[in-house]
C-alpha cells in the first residue's frame, strides 16, 4: 500500500480539461448574497446564510460562520459527506472558536438547499457518482459540484474580512475527496485535511466488489449498461475525470491525511491511491482498526494542524 497509486489510468488530457474548467470559472460574474441569520445575536460569533449563483445559473447555498473581530480572518472550507448536507451550525462553530471563518456548502442534488437545475428541482437520494455518465463529462453532476466549490472559493477571496494568505479546506469521505480536489484546483490553499476520501480509484473499488453503499451507482450502472463488460473502458475513462487520485498530484498545500484500515465504504486501497499521488508536504495517520466512522483522535489532530503556524 505504501507505493500503490491506483488501477485505472489518468486521462492524457486530464490536466488540460480542468484548466479549461477553471478558465470558465474565472470568466463568470459573481452573484451572491450574504444575510445574517435571525439567531445571530452572540458576542463573539456571527452566523450567515450565503447564497450564490453558480456557473450554470444553479442556486447554491452555504453556511458562513465567523468570529467577531476587526482583524483579517483565515478561511476554512468544510465539506460534508455523501449523501447529505452541510449538517448543523453547532458542528462548525468549533472552528470559528479557533479564529477561522467557516464556509460549509450544500452539494447540489443531495439533501441540502442547493439545486441541480440540470435535472429536477429539489434533492435526490443516491447514484450521484454515475449521474450524467451516459452523457458527456461536462454533464456529470460531480463536475458541476466541483465547479460550484471553485465559484465559492472565488467569492470568499473577494470578502474584505478574509485573509487570502490563509485559506484552508477539510472534510471526510465525499468531503475528503472534495477537500483534495479543492486544493488541487486552487493552488493558494494553505492547508488541506483529507479523511478517508470518496470518489477514488473507482475501477479498483469495482474490481474488489465493494461498489456498494456510496459506490452502489457504479454497480447498478454496470449491471444495467455493461452486463458483459463491453463498455468498461468507456465508463471508467469518464469516471477518471472526477477521480480524486487523479487530482492529487496537483495539490500544492500542506496535507493532513487520515486512512481507515478496515473501511468497506472507501476501501484502504482507494485511500492510499490518493495519498501516494500527493507530492506536497504531507502527514499520514493510519487508523488500522477504524472503519468509515468518527475518529476522535483525528478530530484532535485536525485542531492541532489548523493551529500550527
Amino acid at each position: 500500500m505504501e507505493h500503490y497509486k491506483g488501477t485505472w489510468k489518468k486521462p492524457e488530457n486530464f490536466d488540460n480539461y480542468w484548466q479549461k474548467q477553471m478558465q470558465l470559472i474565472e470568466n463568470i460574474p459573481l452573484k451572491y448574497t450574504i444575510e445574517k441569520t435571525d439567531f445571530s445575536n452572540f458576542e463573539n460569533i456571527e452566523y450567515y446564510n450565503l447564497n450564490f449563483e453558480s456557473f450554470d445559473g444553479a442556486k447554491i447555498y452555504a453556511k458562513y460562520i465567523k468570529p467577531k473581530t476587526n482583524k483579517k480572518i483565515p478561511a476554512l472550507f468544510y465539506f460534508h459527506g455523501y449523501p447529505g448536507r452541510n449538517r448543523n451550525w453547532f458542528e462548525k462553530s468549533s472552528f470559528a472558536s479557533l479564529g477561522y471563518a467557516v464556509f460549509a456548502m450544500d452539494f447540489r442534488g443531495q439533501g441540502g438547499l442547493s439545486e441541480d437545475i440540470g435535472r429536477v428541482k429539489g434533492p435526490t437520494v443516491a447514484g450521484h457518482v454515475v449521474t450524467g455518465l451516459s452523457d458527456s463529462v461536462d454533464n456529470m453532476i460531480y463536475r458541476k459540484n466541483i465547479l460550484d466549490v471553485c465559484v465559492l472559493v472565488k467569492i470568499v477571496r473577494q470578502l474584505e474580512e478574509i485573509d487570502n494568505n490563509n485559506i484552508n479546506c477539510a472534510g471526510g469521505s465525499q468531503g475528503g475527496a472534495i477537500s483534495a480536489i479543492c486544493a488541487a484546483l486552487n493552488n493558494d490553499i494553505k492547508k488541506c485535511i483529507i479523511q478517508y476520501p470518496f470518489l477514488s480509484d473507482m475501477k479498483k473499488v469495482y474490481d474488489l466488489d465493494l461498489d456498494i453503499d456510496a459506490y452502489e451507482g457504479i454497480r447498478y450502472y454496470n449491471r444495467w449498461f455493461n452486463a458483459t463488460c463491453e463498455n468498461t473502458e468507456e465508463i471508467f475513462n469518464k469516471l477518471a475525470y472526477i477521480d480524486t487520485k487523479n487530482f492529487a498530484p496537483l495539490i500544492k498545500s500542506k496535507v493532513l491525511f487520515a486512512i481507515s484500515g478496515i473501511d468497506y465504504i472507501c476501501p484502504i486501497e482507494s485511500q492510499y491511491a490518493v495519498y501516494n499521488n500527493i507530492n506536497s508536504e504531507k502527514k499520514l495517520i493510519l487508523y488500522r482498526k477504524f472503519a468509515h466512522e468518527n475518529m476522535p483522535d483525528f478530530n484532535s489532530k485536525m485542531l492541532q494542524f489548523l493551529l500550527e503556524e
